[in-house]
């Protein structure tokens, strides 16, 4: 009999993906979505219900083997006051322990939480991120996803058997993605030269596919339980590697001309854009060896080789 599994978010950019993959490895999936005409993958059960609200019954918890909590509140999503600590509480960390709570009075043998990279920072400067590294969150985001790691951490020693397992995601990049992803995408596409000729950062981060893959080991590997991954494709890219890749699949010259770096940062400091200067310019990078030595799992290297097929489609789908 295949397991059964509940996938929140199951509507997202994270979740398609994940549904579609679990689905073909002959899982049963249940995807919990908002709206009832979400485009889930065939073979995926729909539910209904807004986690806020609304309370995932007993019914709809039995004899689900592992939940993977993706649903949650997005930096940069809603209106200004989406944007408020307290909303991203109220999103990501108490409906999370009201969910978690629910799977271990159901007897869920696994909850996997989605957490993110940023509860550690947003630049590193020599010394990679591993799950050992302190936590440091500049956001409202940040700081909601490391409240509810540790919220999470005491409910599962306090109760029950059930395991947890806590996966932080760099930039996860693939076709359709939100975010600063999509937004980098978008400005390939235009074609306009870009001040990046001189950008020679170190970022770590994964595609969707990978992702998708990384968190089916999570859900059934016996040493995932109780541990948390830092998790990020191997080699670092830089913000002009990314570009010169998406053009280069888009039929582009890369359209990159030098300015340095100290004149970008003092210009962007100066007009209230730190945060794009962080994510432009600066270093991220991941340490993800625990996930290869403790789980066996080695990311499929090529991101540059990825990034020029998604330039290419995303061109293609315009034309």
């Amino acid at each position: 009999m295949a397991k059964k599994l509940l996938v929140t978010g199951a509507s997202g950019f994270v979740g398609r993906e994940l549904c579609k993959h679990l689905v073909s490895t002959g899982y049963e999936v249940i995807g919990v979505t908002r709206s009832d005409r979400a485009d889930l993958p065939p073979g995926a059960i729909l539910h209904r219900c807004n986690l806020e609200k609304d309370f995932l019954g007993d019914s709809l918890l039995r004899d689900v083997d592992c939940i993977v909590h993706l649903a949650g509140q997005a930096h940069g999503k809603g209106g200004e006051d989406h944007q408020e600590l307290d909303h991203f509480r109220q999103v990501n960390v108490d409906v999370t322990l009201r969910l978690a709570k629910a799977a271990l009075d159901s007897g869920v043998r696994r909850f996997v939480f989605v957490s993110s990279i940023g509860v550690h920072g947003a630049i590193t400067d020599g010394r990679p991120i591993s799950e050992q590294a302190p936590f440091n969150p500049e956001s409202p985001y940040a700081v909601s996803k490391m409240e509810a790691e540790l919220a999470l951490i005491r409910l599962f020693e306090e109760e029950g058997e059930s395991e947890l397992t806590i996966v932080r995601p760099p930039l996860v990049y693939g076709d359709q993605a939100p975010g600063n992803f999509g937004k980098l995408l978008k400005l390939a596409r235009m074609g306009i030269p870009l001040p990046l000729g001189r950008c020679s950062n170190r970022r770590n981060i994964i595609s969707l596919s990978q992702l998708a893959a990384f968190m089916a080991v999570c859900i059934d590997h016996p040493a995932a339980g109780n541990e948390t991954f830092v998790v990020a494709e191997e080699s670092p890219v830089s913000t002009s590697d990314m570009v010169r890749a998406l053009r280069a699949g888009m039929r582009r010259s890369a359209g990159l001309f030098p300015v340095p770096q100290w004149l970008m940062s003092s210009l962007l400091k100066f007009v209230g854009k730190r945060g794009m200067y962080i994510q432009l310019f600066c270093d991220l990078e991941i340490d993800g060896s625990k996930a290869r030595k403790k789980l066996g799992w080695v990311p499929k290297s090529g991101s540059i080789e990825q990034l020029e097929e998604i330039g290419k489609r995303y061109a293609d789908s315009l034309d």
